[in-house]
């Protein structure tokens, strides 16, 4: 692992691309006929279906899309970036990647220390095991020895305010439960970046806020960098110091939290319905 110094970037990201392709809709078959037939070769075009998915003979076509498009940026250590952008603008992709749960097709991207991810309530939980042996299954994967767990483990149960269930397999846990749990032990466990999707913004308001508070202590009194990407812009206003506007899966705007905010809201008071502003958009600052 590779700790970050004052200087280095916690996070650099050089030219990230994803593209998939996706699945388009079959003919309908008008005839008895021509159901029989495609009753027939179902199999091998089923087959060709799904190596049409996995591979990309050429760079154009209807049934590719490109979730995120050349983006490059570099986050600072202590830094809080918010990214938002209208559904589909390709933030859980960008966040993902981050978190090496999605291949970039070009591009990479580097991060320089332990990493925290909270995308989604259930990532990392076993559901079959405790709350407790959750705890510790997390520290273990984040590198921790047992002894380090054990001299945090009060505090991640306090903060995540799930003591009565400690010992109840986490498949039965509610989702804010499980968020609650997940967020308490990655604050505690001594991570340097925080990678964070809509996970904690929704759910119990009274934790959402002690966890924003959190956040905020850690990355100005203990230099800890965030990422988090919402489409609510409360937290987004009250967190970040930079914010990256995302698009069509391209880099619309990159800067101060206020100006770039202020231009979404705007953009989306004035024209709620269109979802490809980007291309008439002035270009990111990189």
């Amino acid at each position: 692992m590779i700790k970050p110094s004052m200087t280095t970037p916690s996070i650099t990201i050089e030219d990230i691309s994803k593209r998939y392709r996706i699945s388009l809709n079959r003919p309908e078959h008008t005839t008895l006929a021509e159901m029989g037939f495609s009753f027939l070769s179902r199999p091998l075009n089923n087959f060709k279906r799904l190596r049409r998915l996995t591979t990309f003979e050429g760079q154009a076509g209807e049934d590719i899309i490109w979730a995120l498009k050349d983006v490059s940026l570099q986050v600072n250590r202590g830094e809080v970036l918010g990214v938002i952008g209208r559904n589909g603008s390709g933030k859980s992709t960008l966040l993902r990647i981050l978190a090496g749960v999605t291949e970039p097709t070009t591009g990479r991207a580097v991060i320089r220390g332990r990493t925290a991810t909270l995308l989604d309530a259930s990532i990392g939980f076993h559901q079959e095991l405790t709350g407790r042996e959750n705890v510790y299954l997390q520290g273990v994967m984040l590198g921790l020895p047992k002894s380090a767990i054990d001299d945090r483990f009060e505090q991640i149960v306090e903060f995540s305010e799930i003591d009565k269930f400690l010992y109840t397999p986490v498949k039965r846990y509610s989702s804010g439960m499980k968020t609650r749990l997940a967020f308490s032990v990655a604050v505690h466990l001594d991570p340097q970046v925080f990678l964070i999707d809509e996970v904690l913004m929704v759910g119990d308001l009274a934790f959402r806020e002690k966890a924003l508070a959190k956040l905020h202590e850690l990355a100005k009194s203990e230099g800890r960098t965030v990422v988090i990407a919402s489409n609510i812009m409360r937290p987004i206003k009250a967190l970040c110091d930079r914010v990256l506007l995302l698009e069509g899966g391209t880099m619309n705007r990159l800067g101060k939290t206020k100006e770039i905010v202020d231009f979404y809201e705007e953009d989306l008071r004035l024209r709620p319905r269109n979802p490809n502003f980007a291309a008439t958009a002035t270009p990111a600052k990189r």
